[in-house]
């Protein structure tokens, strides 16, 4: 099991290795079940879109 390191309402951003999201700021929304392999996912939204965005813990960091 995995432990969260961002909360909901935590402004983040997408890491350089994250090829196919686009670069920005971003506000996590939700928290969601881990994966069967224990990744942890969050849902993401940037205030430039109107798109919600399911990431890897490992995508994004701490803004």
């Amino acid at each position: 099991m995995t432990s969260d390191a961002f909360k909901v309402g935590q402004i983040v951003r997408v890491r350089a290795t994250a090829h196919n999201l686009p670069r920005g700021s971003y506000r996590v929304l939700r928290v969601l079940p881990a994966t069967a392999g224990g990744v942890a996912l969050y849902c993401i939204k940037s205030e430039a879109e109107m798109i919600e965005r399911v990431v890897e813990q490992q995508d994004i960091e701490a803004a």
